[in-house]
């Protein structure tokens, strides 16, 4: 218990706790007034029904990273971050009310979700601007408690991220040593800190040392090697910060770095395993089946179009690599002309893997029809994966899938995007495609963040960007 405090700081356990009374507080308020004044008898439903809305408001504030260290000082920030994050509190709530339905359960309406939301966020406000910053200057120095951290790398980078920490004490870090592979730098000292080892023995360094979270700071290194290091200190089950820039993409796009004055990512401590595999499945499932139902007069239209603008099949089937490296046929409105020469695609891709450079398509593609056009702009052509997903072969998001002229190229730690079902969209798609600035590696390394930093939450956000890349054409082609 005593390490657990202290992994997640005392400080953010503290605001996590007020904002539960705050919000339990408010649930007690809409209670009472329903009860006393408009002769409501209160269930032990909408008890449990309040008692799970703050649990999983705590957990969306922490998606939304209101418990970061920076947060903690500030007001304005604060304050429009907790109405984003009431205002999904709120969509959960209405949709649990859809889902439950029966008002013999739960006898509990919108505009009770609306006092809820509104009442939430003003008395969070209050709380963590009025009250809460004093507590924290009061008992905790007006920072967090200081956790004890590794640095893994001894070299420029690892030495300039250690002099950034020690002249920036408000972070509450305080550097407990170096990990480095270079047996010649063994036994020696950094700021005063000594260098413990290699990486291997990444384990007895932390226990030796007391640590609470690893920082890695190496640039120069293999990607392959980078991540067998992100692995090692993974297994820790510590929280591991990234400040190389091999991450860059994924540190520029989706802004996950906890500390204001370090450019790096935070990896929390995850397995994706069950339950959250089966959950996601359950969600491909049933969202699949919706969106067939729901796409059924779009699906005619384009099949009508497709089959008029050119001569062959309505749908383009084709072998792809998937989970573990497994072939399955894959389904798309079919875009090309029949028989079209795939030379040029397979010069272009041997290209951009061999030389790592930008994933944009081939422009001026002479296959592709006029129908194809409009539907690759939009990214309409994909919409047949869905049956896909609901043999259990894609997921609506995960790692893209490859053609095998595709797969001989990669690297094996290119591969390790197979580790997961592919999905429909995803990381890369929202974030690199067909971007002149966004590499091969670039995309595999969105990928593979996806597979290491998944969450249920993460998907969401996903979805939610890839609607105005559809909407708008944007990286169709």
């Amino acid at each position: 218990m005593r390490r657990f405090i202290r992994s997640i700081g005392p400080a953010k356990l503290t605001l996590a706790a007020f904002d539960l009374l705050v919000l339990t507080f408010v649930a007690a308020v809409i209670l009472f007034v329903r009860s006393r004044f408009f002769g409501y008898t209160v269930s032990l439903n909408e008890f449990l029904f309040f008692a799970c809305s703050t649990l999983v408001a705590i957990g969306i504030f922490r998606e939304f990273q209101l418990y970061r260290n920076k947060l903690f000082s500030t007001g304005a920030d604060q304050i429009v971050l907790l109405g984003k994050a009431m205002l999904w509190v709120g969509i959960v709530q209405i949709f649990a009310i859809f889902l439950i339905k029966n008002k013999s359960l739960l006898d509990y309406s919108r505009g009770h979700v609306l006092l809820f939301l509104v009442g939430g966020w003003l008395g969070l406000s209050l709380m963590r601007v009025a009250f809460y910053r004093h507590v924290h200057v009061k008992y905790f120095g007006g920072r967090p408690n200081a956790r004890r951290v590794v640095i893994i790398g001894a070299g420029r980078a690892g030495q300039s991220l250690a002099a950034r920490i020690m002249e920036t004490p408000q972070l509450g870090l305080n550097i407990a040593g170096f990990v480095d592979d270079d047996k010649t730098l063994n036994g020696l000292h950094l700021f005063g800190r000594p260098i413990v080892g290699g990486v291997e023995g990444i384990a007895r360094h932390i226990k030796q040392l007391g640590v609470e979270e690893l920082f890695i700071a190496i640039n120069s290194v293999e990607y392959s090697r980078l991540l067998e290091i992100i692995e090692a200190c993974r297994a820790t089950n510590l929280p591991v910060t990234i400040t190389a820039d091999h991450f860059r993409i994924v540190r520029d796009n989706i802004g996950t770095s906890e500390f204001p004055c370090i450019e790096s990512l935070t990896l929390r401590p995850h397995k994706f395993e069950f339950p959250h595999r089966t959950l996601k499945e359950l969600i491909d499932v049933v969202g699949a089946a919706i969106m067939l139902l729901l796409l059924a007069p779009l699906f005619t239209a384009m099949s009508i179009a497709v089959k008029l603008s050119s001569k062959g099949p309505i749908f383009y089937r084709t072998q792809v690599v998937g989970k573990n490296g497994k072939l399955f046929t894959w389904y798309k409105f079919r875009t090309m002309v029949v028989d079209g020469d795939e030379d040029q695609h397979r010069d272009l891709v041997e290209k951009i893997i061999k030389e790592n450079t930008s994933t944009r398509k081939l422009q001026s593609d002479p296959r592709i029809t006029s129908i194809g056009a409009i539907l690759r702009k939009y990214s309409l052509d994909e919409l047949p994966q869905i049956i896909n997903v609901l043999r259990g072969e894609m997921s609506l998001i995960g790692p893209r899938p490859c053609l095998p002229y595709e797969y001989q190229h990669f690297d094996e730690w290119h591969r390790r995007r197979f580790a997961v079902t592919p999905g429909i969209t995803g990381l890369w798609q929202v974030f690199g495609r067909n971007r002149h600035d966004v590499t091969f590696n670039d995309s595999i390394i969105l990928d593979l963040y996806y597979i290491q930093n998944y969450s249920l939450w993460l998907d969401v956000k996903i979805i939610l960007k890839t609607i105005p890349v559809v909407l708008f054409g944007r990286g169709g082609a």
